[in-house]
């Protein structure tokens, strides 16, 4: 999109199952989709194994020959680099420790969590990324509640990345998750308190906020500062009823609707209903002088390319952004 403001788009919409955005055609689809519709940057999202080919640095070098030949990839589809990449140290990988299940709650888990950092942080150096987005803490239903000394030590294996990622000349952004053990914008902002703002930002996502209960035009205005990334999508729903705590939060709640037939909980940008208030938050950004990246995204919301195509559709006619 030819703005003031730099766009790009997730990818993650595609990659919904391991084994369903594999072969190399497949991608290409995708990112002609994304290009076509407007976006010359991507948001790549980890993974692991040799299926997950575009969404493990390991595995993207093996098929790719070098981070060269990767950007070759996509600027065969006309998109001409990686904004950045998400992370969840939670979500165990076959690289890391062979499906090792750690947690950054604890601090024994801190010492492995930082190295298994190091591959994600060298890949997104070595593609002229900006930054490494990751998912500072587990989800709230699998451990007892974090209490202040609690989010002081999660804030402690963040800034040792924050400091390597600093080293390769990235940026680290810390992504609210609605399901997660930091809920509250109180416990968010311990959180970001005890983090060290010279090498740790934060990823504000619009629709994870809203369905948490924190409305993201005035958290954004409050502590403006300390956003380096952000996420764009919108919602119809927000939990009501500490939904987040349900056992088993992934499936019960996202996938399963929360026992109140919710269908999907993330939309495009625009859709009927939407709690996001887009243009006000769009607005925000440019009166702050926002520079880093916006990521459009769904999150698995439904058809990816009808999403990608009504997204654009949005930030061109609705927010008078031109397609470049």
């Amino acid at each position: 999109m030819r703005d003031t403001l730099r766009w790009s788009y997730a990818l993650n919409q595609w990659n919904y199952r391991l084994d369903v955005f594999v072969r190399h055609e497949d991608q290409q689809r995708a990112l002609k989709t994304v290009s076509a519709c407007g976006f010359d940057h991507v948001e790549l999202a980890s993974g692991t194994g040799r299926w997950d080919n575009i969404a493990r640095p390991e595995v993207i070098l093996l098929n790719h020959g070098s981070h060269q030949g990767f950007l070759d990839f996509l600027r065969r589809a006309r998109v001409q680099g990686v904004s950045s990449m998400f992370w969840d140290p939670q979500a165990p990988a076959e690289e890391e420790e062979g499906y090792a299940f750690r947690s950054t709650a604890d601090p024994a888990d801190h010492d492995a969590i930082v190295e298994w950092a190091r591959p994600l942080v060298d890949f997104v150096a070595g593609v002229g990324a900006e930054q490494l987005v990751v998912r500072p803490v587990g989800s709230a239903w699998m451990s007892p509640p974090l209490d202040a000394d609690g989010i002081k030590l999660v804030g402690e294996v963040w800034n040792r990345i924050g400091e390597l990622t600093s080293a390769a000349g990235v940026g680290l952004a810390l992504h609210y998750d609605c399901l997660g053990a930091v809920h509250t914008a109180d416990e968010l902002r311990a959180l970001l308190a005890a983090t060290d703002p010279a090498t740790v930002g934060f990823a504000l996502d619009t629709a994870e906020l809203t369905v948490g209960g924190i409305d993201p035009v005035a958290f954004y205005r409050e502590d403006a500062e300390r956003v380096t990334h952000v996420h764009l999508k919108d919602t119809r729903y927000a939990d009501t009823g500490e939904e987040y705590r349900m056992p088993g939060a992934e499936s019960t709640m996202l996938k399963g609707g929360a026992g109140r037939r919710i269908e999907r909980w993330f939309f495009e940008l625009g859709t009927e209903g939407g709690l996001v208030d887009v243009p006000g938050f769009v607005a925000a950004l440019r009166e702050r002088d926002y520079g880093g990246w916006v990521v459009v995204e769904s999150d698995h919301g439904g058809n990816p390319a009808e999403l990608a195509m009504l997204n654009s559709w949005y930030l061109q006619h609705e927010l008078g952004i031109p397609k470049r």
